[in-house]
């Protein structure tokens, strides 16, 4: 998927999800520090210790120090594998994300994690709306419905993204930037007249419908 000269289009919106979700990555690796500390051991406390220190490097030594004596460590593979996020290195973080999923079928963030990380980084957008889609079903939320459309439109399912999106605000009418992203994806294909009418829908919700 390619980005349109303005800047704005598909590969905008992803750029702009993807901002979003790394905060929440962040979010969410702290706010399981009360869990992880009480229950899986000293490596994994000082972990999180770290990452609320903002030690990032420094948690993924401690959850690499849990792996060196229980490869199979669950907690651990996903503590290093939101550092390795954090940080950036992401064909780093790839088979950690993958080890994740593959133990936990009920795993839903991380396979948000791996959707964004073959979408954005690897260039597989396939695997990402495999990943999306499951995570998905596990939590049907419509950020996690419109997270699966962002990766449709990469991978050419242009009609998959747009019955993912209805969908993503027949589940939550409130969720306001799946209006956005439709309406965008309306506007490439030149139906207008159905961009103008989701939009005053937006308004009468009392949302705003911005341009991507």
């Amino acid at each position: 998927m390619h980005s349109h000269p303005n800047g704005k289009g598909p590969a905008g919106h992803i750029t702009r999800i993807r901002r979003t979700y790394i905060g929440l990555l962040m979010a969410l690796a702290l706010a399981g520090a009360v869990f992880w500390a009480g229950g899986c051991g000293g490596a994994l406390k000082q972990a999180h210790e770290l990452e609320s220190a903002g030690d990032w490097e420094g948690a993924l030594a401690a959850y690499q120090e849990v792996l060196a004596k229980a490869p199979n460590d669950v907690a651990a593979l996903s503590g290093a594998a939101v550092a390795l996020m954090v940080l950036q290195r992401f064909d780093e973080a790839l088979s950690y994300q993958e080890r994740v999923v593959a133990a936990d079928p009920h795993d839903a963030q991380t396979r948000v994690e791996l959707g964004f990380n073959y979408l954005n980084h690897q260039g597989r957008p396939a695997d990402a709306v495999r990943e999306l889609d499951e995570a998905a079903k596990l939590q049907p939320t419509a950020k996690n419905i419109t997270f699966l459309a962002q990766a449709q439109v990469s991978a050419g399912d242009q009609a998959g993204a747009e019955q993912s999106l209805r969908r993503a605000i027949e589940a939550d009418p409130q969720y306001e930037y799946a209006y956005s992203v439709l309406a965008d994806l309306l506007t490439h294909e030149g139906r207008y007249d159905e961009v103008t009418r989701l939009k005053e829908d937006a308004r009468a919700r009392g949302l705003e419908v911005i341009d991507l």
